[in-house]
């Protein structure tokens, strides 16, 4: 008898259904359950058997159905290659930079924001906010001066890459009402005898019988307008010719209305009926008015896609993208924007900061009001302090809300740069910094002994003189001289030696650059 018949556990474990059926306790298969609707084991029947019924046995296949119509089985499924052609993103453009600024408007709602709250706003949390909503950006398109000049857009603001794509902006945009005049006749329609008329297979558009005179100009004119995303010939393939007399008459009862147009403020000019005299009109009469070859332009980042290159749509979108990813890359473009609009400018803490005023440091002994002295003394005492418990410990008590004069004597220590107000509601008192001890100067440089004498012949020869004058100097007894000059003093502290100024350090609240509206602390107005 093995070890694992006699096992205890066994009959407790194999109760378990642990791991599949060949590794489970013992050899035995259970019965399989008879099936009432078989009768035993006999298998099921399969689908194809269920549909086609018990007494059908034609193999199991359905009855044949029309492919191309298949509304019972909830839609059309047609063949994919009659419908539209999937649009394509174009690459970004070759030679193009693009980068992102801050709208100047935008900028000026933030500081707007940033006198009435009284905050202090990192540049970074700022450039989140503008990099938010693409309107609060302008979006700057450089072209390489090998590059082909771009197309800027007077009339509206768009640009576009080749002079063919702002001619096609300016026949299918708005801007085509403002400098044609167009109206719609009724004509008669062709004659003759037709026996079979050409349709557009995506669009439904009628071409007209292949042997027409129009027709290949209608043809390329649908494609130049709508599908020039894909060849002409796989757009051509897929032109469909219908017979009957209803897609005669059809095709007839469209052209008894033709479109005409005239250049605005020509009126002694004829109509033009064809499409193409009207767009060769435009481009040789009226496209300088509309657009200008620059190789800068500056747009709003929001602009529609319609109005740019499908290359510079792309460009513009991977420049925003990698803007969010990282937006420490707009904080120059913001300190000018900012500068502007006499916000300062500083560092707190490594990072760069804004607010309604340069910080001000304020003396532990100076002497303030009652209240802003109340202020100040709790939120030194409690770090880190919030706004809400400095109302709890300095309004009166039963007040739910800060009285007005309250609120005005901390929007005066906010102004005055005394107090930090951040966004999370913290309050930070600026203090004075203690005077960095001075740094020692180098060392004076040690003098020089004197130079011992050439050993060259024609140095001793030019010398002599001097060497004997100063021996005969050396044999004379001296003067008694003061020791003072004859042993020179050594001070206590080494002479100054004259060196590059030392740049001192820079405080953190030292502003990035000086604006208009902030104060020195003498000249600050003090608390009623």
């Amino acid at each position: 008898m093995s070890d694992s018949e006699t096992d205890p556990l066994r009959g407790l474990l194999s109760q378990f259904a642990l791991g599949p059926a060949w590794a489970r306790g013992g050899n035995e298969k259970p019965p399989r359950k008879p099936r009432p609707e078989t009768g035993g084991d006999e298998r099921p029947p399969r689908r194809d058997e269920r549909e086609r019924g018990p007494g059908n046995r034609d193999g199991g296949r359905r009855p044949f159905q029309n492919r191309d119509n298949r509304d019972n089985r909830g839609g059309n499924f047609r063949d994919r290659r009659d419908g539209p052609p999937q649009h394509e993103e174009a690459g970004p453009a070759q030679g193009v930079r693009v980068t992102l600024n801050p709208d100047n408007q935008a900028v000026h709602l933030i500081g707007k924001e940033v006198h009435q709250v009284a905050r202090v706003y990192a540049l970074f949390d700022v450039a989140q906010i503008l990099l938010a909503e693409r309107g609060r950006c302008r979006a700057i398109f450089e072209v390489e001066e090998s590059g082909s000049p771009l197309f800027l857009g007077k009339l509206d603001e768009s640009l576009f890459l080749t002079r063919e794509e702002a001619l096609r902006h300016l026949w299918s945009s708005e801007i085509r009402a403002g400098i044609l005049d167009e109206e719609t006749i009724e004509v008669d329609p062709p004659t003759g005898n037709f026996q079979s008329v050409a349709r557009c297979g995506i669009s439904g558009e009628w071409l007209g019988p292949p042997n027409f005179h129009s027709y290949q100009t209608n043809l390329r004119r649908l494609h130049r307008e709508r599908f020039s995303n894909m060849p002409f010939e796989a757009y051509a393939a897929k032109v469909r010719t219908e017979r009957g007399e209803e897609a005669v008459n059809a095709w007839l009862e469209s052209t008894k209305k033709k479109t005409r147009w005239r250049i605005k403020g020509d009126a002694d000019d004829a109509w033009l009926e064809d499409r193409g005299e009207a767009e060769r009109a435009i481009a040789t009469r009226v496209f300088d008015k509309a657009f200008a070859e620059v190789r800068k332009a500056e747009i709003s980042a929001a602009i529609p896609a319609k109005h740019l290159s499908p290359s510079l749509l792309t460009s513009l979108r991977m420049a925003g993208s990698h803007a969010r990813k990282h937006p420490a890359i707009l904080i120059p473009a913001i300190c000018r924007a900012l500068e502007a609009e006499h916000l300062p400018v500083f560092k707190r803490q490594g990072k760069l900061h804004t607010g309604p005023a340069r910080p001000h440091a304020l003396a532990p002994d100076a002497v303030l009001a009652e209240r802003p002295a109340k202020m100040v003394a709790w939120i030194r005492e409690n770090k880190p302090a919030k706004l809400e418990g400095l109302w709890q410990a300095v309004l009166p008590e039963g007040s739910t809300a800060p009285p007005a004069d309250y609120a005005a004597d901390l929007f005066w220590l906010l102004h005055q740069g005394h107090i930090l107000l951040y966004t999370d509601d913290t309050l930070v008192v600026q203090e004075t910094r203690e005077p960095a001890a001075p740094k020692e100067s180098k060392k004076a440089k040690k003098p020089k002994g004197p130079k011992a004498p050439s050993t060259t012949p024609n140095a001793e020869a030019t010398d002599a003189n001097e060497l004997a004058s100063d021996v005969a100097e050396t044999t004379t007894a001296p003067e008694e001289a003061p020791a003072d000059e004859l042993i020179p003093s050594v001070s206590a502290e080494p002479e100054p030696v004259e060196s590059e100024p030392i740049a001192e350090e820079i405080p953190e609240s030292t502003p990035v650059a000086e604006t208009a509206e902030n104060k020195s602390p003498d000249d600050s107005e003090k608390p009623v």
